[in-house]
């Protein structure tokens, strides 16, 4: 009887919570993690770090669009679109991936890809990340290219 008991259990899984649980804004704290000689470009020196939304502090705005397998993403009120790719059998990893065009209130521009394996941990969201930027800072009269292997981020919901 105990034998059945536990076939019976393990055969029942839940289902997994919708995804629509991301939804909402998110104080969001992302850094890189690789070690600076991973990172590679042209002109990587004057890369203008401390403006960037995956170098610090920023609010992220998240909408899941469930038809589409989509997420709305909004950073610092800059809107983008995800890809969202989630296993049905595996309830708390997904990954994201958006492509853009990011401005920077000091005025560079950043043509984007960032890509992320994402998990949920209750109302938090936390994930590793990769990066490649094609960016030009005509304020400082510099422009290149930088790809970034990974960094850590770590969303939680306000």
């Amino acid at each position: 009887m105990l034998l059945l008991s536990l076939v019976l259990l393990s055969g029942c899984e839940s289902e997994c919570q919708s995804d629509t649980r991301m939804n909402g804004s998110y104080a969001t704290n992302s850094f890189v993690s690789s070690p600076t000689e991973e990172i590679s470009g042209e002109n990587v020196a004057y890369y203008p770090w401390p403006r960037m939304f995956f170098n610090g502090w920023s609010l992220w705005d998240l909408e899941y669009v469930g038809g589409q397998q989509t997420v709305k993403v909004s950073i610092d009120g800059q809107p983008f679109v995800a890809d969202f790719v989630r296993e049905p059998e595996n309830c708390s990893d997904f990954s994201l991936s958006f492509a853009g065009t990011y401005l920077t209130n000091q005025g560079s521009t950043h043509a984007f890809v960032w890509e992320g394996e994402m998990f949920y941990q209750g109302p938090h969201i936390g994930g590793v990340w990769s990066y490649q930027d094609t960016w030009n800072d005509n304020a400082l009269g510099q422009s290149g290219t930088i790809d970034i292997p990974e960094g850590t981020v770590s969303l939680s919901k306000q």
